[in-house]
């Protein structure tokens, strides 16, 4: 890690946190009583292995993974609510933690009361947190709700007073889980404005979010946790565009074998057939020119997952058994309501096909996927004109390809992403 600055507020060395699972709850009292006999009904799983960072003061980090990688565990060794099983952990500082929602407060206790049970947990004394406790109501917003027990709060309200507390203890380090998605936008906005004042007084934040913007415009490094191992560190764009890869390369293969599947369905119902077209549109031949393949790929590979306004590129692999003129190609994007977002063809680019007999075709549709986060399908087809108004089609692939937009963070709804740039001026009256 890059940092000018070498005190180290946070190390992480060699953590490794395990936890044992038994088939049946009935086998955790016998694993003690006959080990040898029970310890094929015993598995061990590692939540982190062998985790190693190192955080300096004065710095921001994010910790970015996907559900499940060890991120909240990693977290929760840190601030010390769980024992690794292997490694150690040292702290230097007064921290303060938000984990998961509902964390060292007492919801049968008031607002009030939560507040300087949470102060005193997190090393205030009744006199500092008196002096605090003005501040902590007014960043809250929860008014009148102050007195009331804290289990008839909403989740929102919750968060509110939990976030309050732990942002006014003056503390050297700030500890976040996910727990801010939990509130509304405007608070959201609120905390994260604080967080930069309490950066710009030297406090060490350490967080985990899913949301990469906030990881971008807040961190000054960040670590990728992957199924329980540190995988990546760096510069937090380096490292959202490895976490989105991981995102993508799973929902990749998830979309791949959909598109697998439904190939396999149109084969079987084509040969069923015998040989007719799946299209209700008239067919002059009997597939003497077909699709063998439709594929989509990104700049560098076949992808079906994409981030908005990308470039993609549809590739179809056309097999003829005949000479034939005047060929057209066409493919149509919709969403999956039905809804065409898109068609164009050979046609619509002035472009004259012939094919010859026995030879085969890679024809590309390359475009920029200007599209809102969503799931799409392609349609493709191959046809001629056949006089002024009738076409005749030798093959139809109608929903054949499905793909999926991202958009992070999301800008808009609908189908098109126009790219709106929103400007405030003060009018003079």
């Amino acid at each position: 890690m890059s940092f000018n600055n070498n005190e180290i507020m946070i190390k992480v060395e060699n953590v490794t946190k395990e936890y044992k699972i038994y088939r049946k709850p009935i086998h955790k009292i016998l694993i003690n009583l006959a080990p040898k006999l029970y310890e094929s009904k015993v598995s061990n799983f590692k939540a982190l292995n062998n985790i190693s960072l190192e955080i300096p003061k004065g710095s921001t980090v994010g910790i970015v993974g996907r559900n499940g990688s060890g991120k909240s565990t990693l977290l929760q060794i840190i601030t010390g609510t769980l024992n690794p099983t292997h490694g150690n952990v040292e702290i230097h500082g007064r921290v303060s933690a938000l984990l998961e929602l509902g964390a060292g407060f007492n919801p049968e206790f008031t607002g009030r009361e939560n507040v300087y049970l949470n102060g005193a947990i997190l090393g205030l004394s009744k006199k500092e947190i008196d002096e605090k406790f003005d501040s902590i109501l007014e960043f809250s917003e929860i008014g009148e709700f102050i007195n009331r027990p804290v289990k008839t709060y909403s989740s929102g309200m919750f968060v509110r007073l939990a976030f309050s507390v732990a942002a006014f203890v003056d503390p050297d380090i700030m500890i976040i889980d996910e727990a801010l998605s939990v509130g509304d936008e405007k608070f959201q906005r609120k905390c994260y404005n604080y967080l930069e004042d309490l950066k710009e007084k030297g406090c060490t934040i350490l967080f985990v979010s899913h949301s990469m913007r906030v990881v971008e415009q807040l961190c000054d490094y960040a670590y990728l946790l992957d199924s329980s191992n540190l995988i990546a560190e760096g510069e937090p764009k380096e490292i959202i565009d490895k976490y989105h890869m991981l995102l993508y390369s799973q929902e990749n293969a998830h979309y791949q074998a959909l598109n697998a599947n439904e190939k396999e369905k149109n084969e079987k119902k084509a040969s069923s057939s015998e040989g007719d077209i799946i299209t209700d549109l008239p067919i002059k031949s009997e597939k003497d020119v077909y699709i063998e393949s439709v594929t989509m790929h990104n700049e560098f590979e076949e992808s079906y997952v994409f981030n908005t306004d990308s470039k993609s590129t549809i590739k179809l692999a056309i097999q003829s058994s005949i000479d034939v003129q005047n060929v057209l190609i066409g493919l149509r994007i919709k969403t999956t309501q039905g809804i065409e977002v898109y068609g164009t063809s050979t046609f619509y680019h002035n472009m004259n096909l012939d094919f010859a007999k026995n030879k085969k075709y890679l024809i590309s549709f390359t475009q920029d996927l200007k599209l809102v986060a969503g799931t799409y399908h392609i349609s493709v087809a191959i046809a001629k004109q056949d006089g002024k108004n009738d076409m005749i089609y030798f093959d139809k692939l109608s929903d054949y390809v499905l793909f999926k937009v991202e958009e992070l963070p999301l800008s808009g709804t609908g189908i098109a992403n126009l790219n709106s740039h929103i400007e405030i001026n003060e009018m003079k009256s």
